[in-house]
């Protein structure tokens, strides 16, 4: 286990049942203590259109599925090279049509396709992205009309410095159709994200890099930030800007030498593999100055059922996280700050990962009372709650 997440408060995967407002009566906790049902490396969680709750389980690379009440129902995928199964276990993001069915896509080194399935886990088709080169598929989004928004990473490219190796990591979003056609190129960034001593790999993340946080709004228009300013852009589906969102967001904070500095020690003391850092990552101790000058204000954008945003800030070890929901127009709704990471909102269900005392992640199911603004702030409560001394849950 790395040594931030070691150091972690509380990062958690939530739902929200509503009945009650005492903590310990409103929510579950999902997977079963062993077999198929238990969850050992839980790393997407959503709300299936049939009611069920879906969770992507890293350990063997499954999509298992639970039923409402938290009781576990049957997997699907799996690691392997076949129709349906999962090449790459670390780099999969999956979701729903808009007929119900379940697909999902992969990062570099995975399956360069979208897959479909039912919901059963039978294998329908794959969908064959029609571009050449390397690239993964880093998130997606269905569209109405069969089709897909699906954001990509290229292969990187090594641009020699002084005595080290920046990689710059172009990433575009692109428009396909049900078959896979490029019919629009919406974004596209080529920021530097890695160093490296060597210009063949052996690299690793650069502190402050910008943000491609992205979200289709129900009108269509697409919502993206690179978290270097308050205001949010729009696009229409041909790529088209066709406007910006003023919102109240703080506004991104100067990078000084002394963010550098820190990132180099937190660097240093969460890689577990010692010798690794020695032979390789003593690069970072030639970093002194930042290629970015400003922090990113925002770390993820995602659709709420109502129709509003929920904006999360970058994740930062040992400060909390703030999360803001924003309606279309850029008005701040809600907003709260919480030991946690990787909040999502649901029709029926507000999902967060977090750690037990033994540091294995957990899922926890709370259900909601239907009011979004509302089921923010009361995860602050069964956040004190599940870490309150004494509780299985605690990670302090």
């Amino acid at each position: 286990m790395k040594a931030w997440i070691r150091k972690a408060a509380c990062w958690v995967i939530f739902a929200y049942p509503a009945v009650s407002q005492n903590p310990a009566a409103n929510h579950f906790i999902l997977g079963e203590k062993e077999g198929d049902g238990q969850l050992i490396s839980p790393r997407q969680v959503r709300e299936g259109p049939d009611g069920n709750i879906y969770v992507y389980d890293e350990a063997g690379a499954f999509i298992k599925i639970y039923s409402a009440d938290g009781q576990y129902l049957r997997r699907i995928g799996g690691r392997g090279q076949g129709p349906g199964e999962i090449q790459r276990a670390d780099g999969v993001n999956f979701g729903f049509t808009r007929e119900g069915r379940l697909y999902f896509t992969e990062f570099f080194g995975g399956h360069p396709w979208i897959t479909i399935m039912d919901s059963s886990g039978n294998y329908l088709r794959t969908v064959h992205i029609e571009i050449s080169g390397v690239f993964g598929v880093r998130n997606s989004c269905p569209l109405d009309d069969g089709g897909f928004l699906i954001e990509l990473w290229l292969g990187s490219r090594p641009e020699a410095q002084k005595d080290y190796f920046l990689y710059r990591y172009p990433q575009i979003m692109l428009r396909v159709d049900s078959q896979g056609k490029v019919l629009s190129q919406i974004i596209s960034t080529n920021n530097f994200k890695t160093i490296s001593s060597h210009g063949d790999g052996a690299d690793q993340w650069l502190p402050f890099i910008p943000a491609f946080a992205w979200t289709l709004l129900k009108n269509q228009s697409i919502v993206y930030s690179d978290g270097l300013g308050r205001n949010l852009k729009a696009y229409d589906l041909t790529g088209r800007l066709i406007g910006d969102i003023k919102t109240s967001l703080p506004e991104p904070e100067e990078v000084k030498g002394k963010d550098v500095d820190e990132w180099r020690s937190l660097r240093e003391e969460n890689t577990r593999d010692k010798a690794w850092f020695n032979k390789y990552g003593r690069v970072i101790d030639k970093y002194r100055t930042s290629v970015y000058d400003r922090k990113p204000n925002i770390g993820g954008i995602s659709l709420t059922p109502n129709g509003n945003m929920l904006i999360a800030s970058p994740w930062k070890q040992g400060a909390k996280t703030k999360y803001w929901i924003i309606d279309e127009n850029g008005t701040t709704l809600t907003n709260v700050a919480l030991d946690l990471t990787g909040l999502s909102i649901h029709e029926h269900f507000i999902f967060i990962n977090m750690l037990d005392s033994e540091e294995n992640d957990l899922i926890v199911c709370i259900k909601r009372t239907g009011d979004e603004g509302v089921d923010l702030l009361r995860v602050k409560e069964v956040l004190k709650y599940l870490c309150a001394p004494g509780l299985p849950y605690q990670n302090r």
